[in-house]
Formats: structure tokens, sequence, C-alpha cells
């Protein structure tokens, strides 16, 4: 089933440079109810806190003149995204970040059945992209182009970093209101356009790099980085060929690709998520080490005694023996 959504008072709720900060709209035949919350964080900078619940499975179509540099970060539940202009489809997972350039978006988002989202978009207007985006990019001109010809650029879509769904999250939470709320918004805001303009100009710089004949493209780059991030970030303890599965890379780049890109190893990582979960667990006093030897991944639990005490120089009973011990 679709739905087409009025363009006419979203554009407005979209365009407008009043602090006109909330928008609505209940989906007929007790559907589903769409709401978002726009806040200004400066001039050329606005915030979209968007929600959905649906009920049935949905394609709600809409249009509108919305253009700039935005950055998206979905929070909760999947939906596919359509782009007419690009012809692109999308599965946008939770957890996932979308940077794209548009000029205007004629498309949909299709929801599956009883689904609850929540999204954060930045929407950056060209004045602040002119100073501080377009310069770092290498490849502004395709930008301009596509621009004038109405078609989106799709310039990143990646697992978001552990830092910046936390920044995401606070940004859609704030605890806060009147100056202090804004003080806030716009630390948090910047803080997630400077980490992810960084990240787009340094993954221009290593589109194609050489590291002892072996080449890494930009979507070998974006499988590093996602390694890297469910290592440091999943609940998950991931053994190499795991990992190696999980980002779609072989395992011989995944440890090149590691020492080129980070100057570490993918088993190091590995290593300290482990040792790190360990000690979480023996902390409790809810697990014995040989649970603990297993929930950490390890096959015996001579060989974890013997990490874990190689790792933090104390014996893992010495910890259960005395919790107050700091590392």
């Amino acid at each position: 089933m679709s739905y087409r959504i009025s363009s006419i008072d979203f554009e407005d709720f979209i365009l407008s440079s009043n602090e006109c900060n909330c928008w609505q709209h209940n989906i007929p035949n007790d559907l589903g109810i769409i709401k978002s919350n726009k806040q200004i964080i400066e001039d050329n900078i606005f915030m979209f806190k968007t929600s959905a619940s649906i009920n049935k499975k949905l394609e709600i179509k809409s249009f509108s003149k919305v253009s700039g540099l935005c950055i998206a970060i979905n929070l909760e539940d999947d939906v596919i995204y359509t782009d007419n202009s690009n012809s692109s489809k999308l599965l946008f997972k939770k957890d996932e970040i979308l940077i794209k350039y548009v000029n205007s978006y004629d498309g949909s988002i299709i929801f599956d059945n009883s689904t609850k989202t929540k999204s954060l978009c930045l929407v950056i207007r060209d004045s602040f992209l002119e100073k501080y985006f377009f310069k770092g990019f290498n490849n502004t001109k395709l930008l301009r182009k596509n621009f004038q010809n109405h078609i989106s650029t799709n310039i990143k879509k990646s697992l978001a970093s552990y830092k910046t769904k936390i920044l995401a999250n606070e940004l859609y939470n704030s605890p806060y209101e009147g100056d202090l709320d804004t003080l806030y918004l716009q630390s948090k805001a910047y803080e997630i356009i400077y980490s992810e303009f960084k990240d787009i100009f340094n993954l221009n710089k290593e589109n194609i790099c050489t590291c002892k004949k072996v080449k890494f493209n930009s979507l070998d780059i974006e499988s590093l980085k996602k390694a890297k991030e469910l290592i440091l970030s999943s609940q998950k303890v991931y053994s190499i060929s795991d990992l190696s599965k999980k980002v779609a890379l072989n395992e011989f780049k995944l440890k090149l690709g590691f020492k080129e890109l980070f100057n570490t190893t993918p088993g190091s990582l590995v290593l300290e998520a482990r040792m790190q979960k360990a000690k979480e667990l023996l902390s409790t006093g809810e697990y014995n080490i040989a649970e603990v030897s297993s929930i950490v991944g390890y096959k015996h639990q001579q060989s974890f005694t013997v990490a874990f005490t190689k790792y933090f120089k104390v014996n893992p009973k010495e910890l259960i023996k005395n919790r107050t011990y700091y590392f």
C-alpha cells in the first residue's frame, strides 16, 4: 500500500527559518503517525528529529524542495529509502548513517509491518558548505553538476561510528531547555559535522591506497572502518574469521588494511574487546572464571587465564577475591 504526503505543509515546515518546530501527520485509516521536530542550530544548519509509528506495511511518497547536505542517522528500526532523482533504493538500517547532497527530494520511505522509527537529520546549507566542505571534497564538480540537474549524490552510507551514535542520541534526547538547550545542541551538532567531514575528507585521500601491491578501494576502506567499529562497540566478541565474513572482506585484506589504516591489527582490537568484556563480567560477581572464559570465546580456561594475566598484570582469581581492584 502506498500513500502520498501533501507537500505544501511539509515544505513550509522544512523550509521556514522560523521556529515553527513541530509537524505531525496522521495517516488515514489508522495506518500510523509521523512526527517531526525542527530546531535551528544556526542560520545554515537545521536539525530534524523524526519518529514514525506505522501499523502496516506502507510506502510513503513525498516531494520537497529541501536542499543542502543531509546527514541522517537511523536510531531505531530498518526502513527502505527510494530516491527517484538518482534511481536509488537503499536499506537504511538501525545505527547506520547516510550522507547525501540534494537539491530537492522526490522519493519514498518503505516501512515494514509494525515499524517504529526514530531518526536524526542535520541539513546543512551551501553557505556553510562553501566555507567548510567544498574545498576539502575532491569531487565538488560532480556534486555541483548533479545539484544543477536535481540529482541527489550519495556521499556516504555505513555503520555510524560509536561516537556519532552517542552524539545523535544525545541530540535526540536533549535534557535541557532555553539558552542552555541551544548551546548543548550546537556543541553536539558541530561535533557530528566535524567528525563526518573529517572522515569524508580522509576517505577521499584514501580512496585508492596501495599497500604492498594490494589495492584498497573505497568499499574496502568502508569495510575496514565497519570492522573496527564492530570490534569496539558490539556486545559480541568476534573472531577474525567471523569479522571477515561480517564485513565481506577476506582475512588477508582485513589484517593488512588494519595495519596500514589504523596502525594496529584486528587481533589486537579483538583481544582488547575480549579482555574488557571479561573484566566486566568477572567484576559483577555473577560468573566464575570458566563461564567467563567460554563467554569471551576461549575453549580452554587455562588459555584465558594466561591471556587475562598478561593483559591486566593480575590473575582473574585475584580480581574475584578483591572486586575493588582498579585497572
